[in-house]
């Protein structure tokens, strides 16, 4: 059994107009201890509500999020079993995630008395800000006092003051400049590589998932598309909507050229199409990718794709 267990989740919500929208259609996902994965798409296809739901700060409409072997209770009311506080998560936004009125010492203590309740290893504030790079003596500052870097590496001090075993870390970067992204990225895989934990690393930006991820799972339109080691990944993708993914991340390629955008528009997630969701925008799309939809199989062991057409992507 993986350290983090997603089985066939589904997350519904009722969006503007009043359509329910399922934001998470069936989707499976495993982390295991020591290990990184990353989950991939456009924005709007469901990383973060699977994130959220898989933590237990939304309720799934269907299926079931393990952690450890027991079953994640959605937040509420009562108090999260102390097993299950050893599951964490880091928020895209750190300034909102932080309380301004509170200087970030009383913050990360709230990380330290969780791992008091729990049994776990007990570190002190000081420990916990110089594990991030940052001094024990700015404790007393408050969170507006800092960079968004900064913030950032304050609200990861504070998950890890709670001593865990699995972070989920929803779009950690995408609010920082790039040399803070990049500090940030590699101080969460020096923190997997040393202490251990699982990281669900959600993300849209590829260009840094494919330097950190050991597994990369690409989510469209609220569905699984594929799973595979990340090397594998890169190096041939199965699916044609990873390989546009791909395709699309801007690198130099010598002749001063841009990459060309994945073509058309992501459907209304309210009314998905038939099928395959991604056929409408899929270079090779045959009629029964409109009529019946892919099912999410292995190709060889190890790698995982919903596509008709995946030995044909794969070559």
């Amino acid at each position: 059994m993986s350290l983090l267990e997603v089985r066939d989740l589904y997350v519904r919500y009722r969006g503007h107009s009043g359509a329910v929208v399922t934001a998470v259609a069936g989707c499976n996902i495993d982390v295991e201890e020591g290990q990184i994965v990353a989950l991939v798409g456009e924005s709007g296809c469901g990383k973060s509500s699977l994130g959220k739901a898989a933590v237990g700060l939304i309720t799934p409409a269907g299926g079931s999020v393990t952690f450890d072997g027991a079953p994640v209770e959605p937040l509420g009311r009562k108090a999260r079993p102390a097993p299950q506080r050893r599951l964490q998560m880091v928020f895209q936004d750190p300034f909102s995630s932080l309380n301004p009125r509170r200087p970030i010492g009383e913050l990360i203590a709230d990380g330290i008395r969780v791992a008091e309740g729990h049994g776990g290893k007990r570190r002190s504030v000081g420990e916990c800000l110089e594990r991030v790079g940052l001094s024990a003596g700015i404790a007393d500052r408050f969170p507006h006092q800092f960079s968004g870097g900064q913030r950032q590496r304050i609200a990861i001090a504070r998950a890890l003051a709670a001593d865990p075993r699995c972070i989920v870390a929803d779009e950690p970067i995408s609010a920082l400049d790039a040399s803070a992204q990049a500090s940030i990225a590699n101080l969460l895989v020096d923190l997997v590589a040393d202490l251990k934990v699982g990281l669900l690393f959600i993300s849209h930006d590829l260009s840094i998932v494919r330097r950190i991820a050991d597994v990369t799972t690409v989510m469209y339109l609220g569905k699984i598309v594929e799973r595979a080691p990340s090397e594998a990944l890169w190096a041939r993708p199965a699916h044609p909507y990873s390989r546009g993914l791909i395709g699309a991340i801007t690198e130099p390629d010598g002749e001063g050229r841009l990459p060309d955008d994945l073509p058309g528009d992501v459907p209304d997630p309210a009314a998905p199409p038939p099928g395959c969701r991604f056929h409408p925008r899929c270079p090779i799309a045959i009629p029964r990718c409109a009529m019946e939809e892919p099912a999410f199989r292995q190709l060889v062991p190890g790698r995982m794709a919903a596509c008709h057409l995946a030995e044909t992507v794969l070559g």
